[in-house]
């Protein structure tokens, strides 16, 4: 009897590929460094549910939150190579931690091997609605001028809004004070009630309020200008390598053999074509990244280094 889902194992190859290889024949963990609930966690289980069948097996979440996603990092570093554990990782993970702390339990350089990028948000420079501010250029001068007088919030200490507002200090010679907030909701919340001056955040998370008149843009912090808002300029024109994005990623523990490697890559590469998961990321404002491994590690290469800078001009620690 021929069912949906065995139409669906037959026309992906992948599936046939990954039966032959014996590959998987299990359920396979995906750890989420956060709490159930958080954009982390959301889109590990979009990716989870259209990946599933691509793979013939349940992609099972396991959420391990704790020391900014740590706990479940070093977890996955010490699993076995064998494809059946996974982590969909943050630019926190693997990239802002290990600069910031001075122990994490791991080395994001060795101790795992890279499957793909889910996708990555663009980034906006935000002012409350009737900010004093009108662009990007008036915002910096007035900061400069006036040393420790500006505010920039975040929803948290290490977030990639906190490294974006840290960035602008160093690039710009800035001295803005952070304002570190619980969570997105209480520093969008302060921003649009004008309690702070401005935050770097991702399109998907404020769009509402963008759309909503309560919070206006000034500028994007992609490599170049954004079709969306073409009259703004990107930050890297006015200082040039100011990029900042999130992105989200899939990572397995060191030495996962290369057939289970492509294995998987493949099915990323299936799965993130798949409308539901396209139409559920283009709508809170992200985008699909380029895909594979090779792409990945160079778009990581490039974080760390730029994150690196920030972290040795403001001497930023985390400890």
């Amino acid at each position: 009897m021929i069912t949906r889902r065995n139409c669906l194992l037959g026309l992906s190859s992948l599936a046939l590929s990954a039966h032959a290889q014996g590959y998987p024949a299990r359920p396979i963990r995906v750890l989420v460094g956060f709490a159930a609930g958080g954009i982390t966690d959301i889109t590990a289980r979009q990716l989870a549910d259209v990946m599933s069948p691509i793979l013939g097996q349940p992609l099972v979440i396991e959420n391990k939150a704790g020391a900014g996603g740590n706990i479940a990092t070093a977890e996955l570093a010490r699993a076995a190579p064998d494809g059946y554990t996974l982590m969909l990782a943050s630019p926190g993970q693997l990239v802002v931690n290990p600069l910031t702390q001075k122990s994490t339990g791991f080395d994001p350089k060795t101790q795992f091997t890279l499957i793909g990028l889910a996708n990555t948000s663009p980034f906006v420079l935000v002012v409350p609605a009737n900010s004093r501010f009108r662009t990007a250029a008036e915002l910096v001068a007035y900061g400069k001028a006036n040393p420790g007088k500006l505010t920039f919030a975040s929803p948290g200490i290490g977030t990639t809004m906190h490294i974006g507002g840290e960035m602008l200090n160093a690039i710009a010679g800035v001295q803005a004070v952070h304002v570190p907030y619980r969570g997105g909701a209480q520093s969008t919340g302060d921003l649009v009630a004008g309690r702070v001056d401005y935050m770097f955040d991702s399109l998907g998370a404020v769009n509402g309020q963008i759309l909503g008149g309560q919070l206006r843009v000034l500028a994007v912090t992609t490599p170049k200008r954004m079709t969306r808002f073409p009259e703004l300029p990107a930050m890297n024109e006015i200082f040039p390598d100011f990029e900042l994005s999130s992105w989200l990623g899939v990572v397995a523990p060191p030495k996962v053999p290369t057939d289970i490697v492509v294995t998987l890559s493949r099915a990323m590469d299936e799965a993130v074509k798949n409308p539901r998961f396209l139409d559920v990321v283009e709508n809170r404002g992200s985008v699909i990244a380029e895909r594979g491994s090779a792409f990945f590690a160079q778009h990581l290469e490039r974080e760390r280094q730029r994150v690196e800078r920030t972290v040795v001009k403001t001497g930023l620690r985390l400890d």
